[in-house]
C-alpha cells in the first residue's frame, strides 16, 4: 500500500530550514542548536543516537548548517552528512566551545534559539560556553514550523494512516476467537501493518476490561465472549507516523457498551465538525466532551478521562494538542488525532480515533471512519 509514496528528499529538507531560518530572523534570534531526533530529521535526514558525547547541529538565521560531533565519530557522520561542515571535537575539549567558535566566526553575538528537546546538561553546556543570558528557548518557534505540513508530509501521514486502517480492517476480517490472547491479537495487526509497508509499528491490543484503562495494563488477558475489543496501533512512512484506534465487538456486547460505543462516536463526529481554520484546540475538545456528557457518561473527565487529542507527524504525540482551554488556533496543514473515549472501570473502555488535517475550508480524516459499532472499519471520510 506504501508504493508511491515518496521519502524526504534534501529539496524539502532545504525548504524546511529556510522557513526556520526566516523565524529566527523575524524572531530576533541568530542561531538554532537541535539534538538527535525529530526536528534534526525534519531539517536534514540525519539520524543519530544521544549520548553522554553530544551531536549538535547549529543552524545560524542564514547560510548553511554547521555540525559538532565527537571526532572519533566523524567518519560515521560522514555517511550521513555528505560534503556539510562539520567540527569534530576531541574528547578533552568541549563541544560547547565549538558552538561558541562557530558563533564568533559568523559574528552572531545575539540570541541562540534551543530546540525544545535539547536535554538539561546541553543546556547548561551551551549557557556557559556562549553566555547564559544568550540562550533561549526555541520551542514555539520549532513547533510553529512543523506544525503546519506540506503536501509531501500530508501525502506521507495520509497513506500511513490508510494502510494502518487497512490492515486492522484484514485482521479483524479473519475473526477472532475465544480464549485468543491480546499478545496473539497485537502480533498479527503486527505483521499486517508490516506486509501493507509500514515500519516501527507498534500495538495495543485490549480485551473487555483491560481497556477500562486507556494504555492498559502488563495483564495478558484471554478474549472472552462478550468482550469489547480495542486495538490503538500505528506505524512510521518514510518516519511521518500513523495512530488510529478501534473498538469492536466480535460476539456481541451488552446494551449499555453498545450505547457507550455510540456516545464516543457521536462525540468523534461533532469534534470533526469544529476541526477547521481559525478555531481553537480548546474548543475542539470541548465539544466531543460535550457530547459524552449530554449521553449519560459523565462530565469532564469523568469518563473520558484524557485529552481528545494530539498531533502527529515525524513524532506519534507532538503539537497541537486538542485539550481544555488550549488557545492553539487551527491552522491548514496542521494534523492531529480525533480520539473521544469512555472508560469504566472493571467493565468496559472504548476509544475510536482518526487522524485528521486541517484544510484551506474544513477538514479531511485520512481513511474511512466508523459507520455504527456493527461496521466498525467502513465509512467514507467526512469532510
Amino acid at each position: 500500500m506504501c508504493d508511491g509514496i515518496e521519502p524526504p528528499d534534501e529539496a524539502e529538507r532545504a525548504q524546511h530550514r529556510e522557513r526556520l531560518q526566516r523565524a529566527l530572523h523575524a524572531a530576533g534570534h541568530d542561531a538554532l542548536v537541535v539534538e538527535p531526533g525529530a526536528t534534526m530529521q525534519y531539517l536534514a535526514g540525519v539520524r543519530w543516537g544521544r549520548s553522554e558525547r553530544p551531536f549538535l547541529l547549529v543552524l545560524p538565521r542564514e547560510g548553511e548548517p554547521v555540525w559538532v560531533v565527537p571526532a572519533f565519530e566523524e567518519g560515521t557522520a560522514r555517511e550521513q552528512l555528505g560534503e556539510a561542515e562539520l567540527r569534530g571535537w576531541l574528547e578533552h575539549r568541549s563541544p560547547y566551545a565549538e558552538v561558541e567558535q562557530i558563533l564568533a566566526e559568523r559574528r552572531l553575538t545575539g540570541p541562540v534559539a534551543v530546540e525544545g528537546q535539547l536535554r538539561q546538561f546541553v543546556v547548561e553546556g551551551l549557557r556557559g560556553a556562549v553566555g547564559a543570558g544568550r540562550v533561549v528557548d526555541g520551542a514555539a518557534l520549532v513547533h510553529a514550523q512543523r506544525m503546519r505540513k506540506g503536501p509531501a508530509e500530508l501525502a506521507r501521514l495520509r497513506r500511513a494512516n490508510e494502510a494502518t486502517k487497512a490492515a486492522l480492517r484484514r485482521v479483524a476480517a479473519r475473526g477472532l476467537r475465544a480464549g485468543m490472547r491480546q499478545s496473539e491479537l497485537a502480533r498479527e495487526v503486527v505483521a499486517a501493518q508490516e506486509r501493507a509497508g509500514l515500519t516501527d509499528v507498534w500495538v495495543l491490543a485490549l480485551f473487555g476490561p483491560a481497556a477500562a484503562l486507556p494504555h492498559g495494563t502488563a495483564d495478558d488477558r484471554e478474549l472472552a465472549d462478550g468482550d469489547l475489543v480495542l486495538v490503538d496501533t500505528g506505524g512510521s512512512l518514510h518516519g511521518y507516523r500513523s495512530d488510529i484506534t478501534r473498538s469492536w465487538a466480535p460476539s456481541g456486547v451488552a446494551p449499555a457498551v453498545r450505547a457507550a460505543w455510540d456516545a464516543v462516536a457521536e462525540a468523534q463526529r461533532a469534534a470533526l465538525v469544529q476541526i477547521r481554520p481559525g478555531v481553537t484546540c480548546g474548543a475542539v475538545d470541548a465539544a466531543a466532551r460535550a457530547v459524552i456528557e449530554a449521553a449519560g457518561f459523565g462530565a469532564d473527565y469523568e469518563q473520558f478521562t484524557h485529552r481528545l487529542g494530539h498531533g502527529i507527524g515525524l513524532e506519534v504525540h507532538e503539537p497541537p494538542y486538542l485539550v481544555r482551554d488550549s488557545t492553539q488556533v487551527l491552522a491548514p496543514g496542521m494534523t492531529m488525532s480525533n480520539e473521544p473515549g469512555i472508560y469504566q472501570r472493571g467493565r468496559f473502555g472504548v476509544r475510536i480515533e482518526d487522524i485528521v488535517a486541517v484544510t484551506e475550508e474544513g477538514c479531511e480524516v485520512f481513511g474511512p471512519m466508523v459507520a455504527g459499532l456493527d461496521e466498525p472499519f467502513g465509512s467514507s471520510p467526512a469532510v
